[in-house]
């Protein structure tokens, strides 16, 4: 198990709307790279070993279903 698990609301590779707040019900966007293909929409409280800590980003469309946004990263 890698040791760069970690939730979704504390990552950099998790996108939200311009105007919402972090928390572990928001729904947002993975953009990390490996991940985009799959177009995944997942809340705060989500995560993977795919972590990377840092402020979320953010765009218009992250939390549409499904995700509408462009990766901002």
């Amino acid at each position: 198990m890698s040791n760069h698990w970690g939730l979704c609301k504390n990552c950099k590779w998790w996108q939200i709307e311009p105007d919402a707040s972090v928390t572990d019900q928001t729904a947002g966007f993975c953009i990390e790279e490996d991940l985009q293909p799959f177009n995944l929409r997942i809340t705060g409280n989500g995560g993977c070993n795919s972590y990377v800590h840092g402020e979320p980003a953010r765009a218009e469309g992250s939390s549409a279903k499904p995700p509408e946004a462009a990766p901002q990263r």
